[in-house]
């Protein structure tokens, strides 16, 4: 590649969508979708909406089973489609893999290291918060080496973990469900709260606060390591 690639995701996608064949050109703006959808707020809204329906409409001990094993398997599937469509995608387009990279980079503040050397911790971080997106860009980019059947063991091992954690998670508020469903004075508020969580606007409401928190952090961060010069000394004087 001759250019050095953009550092943001839309010019180098644009780049990589002009010099590409059209079927090229689907498979890439399917690597941008699941980037949208895991890397966003899609994710964190659709998964929990599907769970407390299931929670809503089942009852007693079935309804433990039902929500873990669809927790489960929805969370599994889900992860290998992205994960091999991100390989597929990040070995032939060096430009968004590059953009994608930089801005994972920037969000974690240092360079994401390789999926093997990784404990099972960090890993659990990365597959549950990021996705098989980004496990694929960090096996792709972080190893420099770009054939995809290289790093399929990495991406159907982080989407099998992404599934068991929110198996768990699933198992977890199940039980408590099924537990609150049984004590008279509990079973309404229990139920109104399924209804809350079951609402895909909570966390989209919850993404947005998180998201206006971060920014006002960094500009903060900003302002008090921004270096004071003479010039600056002078505006806060004049001023």
């Amino acid at each position: 590649m001759d250019e050095q690639p953009p550092s943001a995701i839309r010019p180098a996608l644009a780049t990589d969508l002009r010099q590409a064949s059209w079927r090229r050109r689907a498979l890439l703006l399917g690597v941008v979708a699941w980037l949208v959808y895991e890397w966003g707020p899609g994710n964190e809204t659709v998964t929990p909406w599907l769970l407390a329906r299931l929670l809503r409409d089942h009852e007693g001990w079935p309804a433990i089973v039902v929500t873990v094993s669809v927790g489960i398997a929805f969370t599994t599937v889900q992860q290998l489609l992205s994960g091999a469509t991100a390989l597929a995608g990040f070995a032939l387009f060096e430009r968004t893999a590059a953009a994608a990279w930089q801005r994972l980079t920037a969000h974690r503040g240092s360079p994401p290291p390789a999926w093997r050397s990784l404990g099972w911790a960090a890993r659990a971080a990365l597959a549950f918060g990021l996705g098989t997106t980004a496990v694929a860009l960090v096996e792709v980019v972080g190893s420099g080496q770009a054939k995809a059947a290289d790093h399929r063991r990495a991406v159907v091992a982080s989407a099998l973990l992404c599934g068991g954690i929110v198996g768990a998670i699933a198992g977890a508020t199940s039980l408590l469900v099924v537990l609150g469903r049984q004590v008279s004075g509990l079973r309404g508020p229990t139920d109104r709260l399924l209804d809350v969580l079951g609402s895909p606007w909570t966390w989209l409401g919850l993404l947005v606060v998180l998201a206006i928190v971060r920014r006002v952090r960094n500009r903060t961060t900003a302002r008090t390591s921004d270096p004071i010069t003479p010039d600056r000394v002078g505006q806060v004087r004049g001023s």
